[in-house]
């Protein structure tokens, strides 16, 4: 799984690029037309090139590579993150010490 990982890294970050200039096109698309400039030629353009399909599929295939790529890369394994129990050896803080000993009084009571 991690060969698939490493090797699935460089289509990922081409589908990253591709996303972010078909959004640049769409951003550009939009201004034009708001501003009027060529007379809908950026609209049938944008329309002609299935841009829209792209700028929806495009996201949808990198979410999916990227979710396979950490999927796919290995984790720190469990003996190398430091445990949290309080180790023998160890005292306990003086509250923890006082709490023991009243409830030793109440049950011996």
């Amino acid at each position: 799984m991690k060969k698939i990982a490493k090797s699935l890294l460089p289509l990922a970050a081409l589908v990253f690029f591709g996303t972010c200039l078909v959004t640049g096109f769409d951003l550009l698309v939009v201004l034009m037309t708001s501003v009027g400039i060529a007379n809908e030629a950026p609209s049938s353009y944008y329309q002609t090139l299935d841009i829209p399909i792209i700028s929806v599929t495009l996201p949808i295939v990198g979410m999916f590579l990227f979710a396979v790529i950490l999927l796919g890369l290995p984790g720190k394994p469990a003996d190398a993150v430091e445990s949290t129990a309080i180790k023998r050896g160890m005292r306990p803080s003086m509250n923890e010490e006082g709490k023991k000993d009243k409830r030793r009084l109440k049950a011996a009571a």
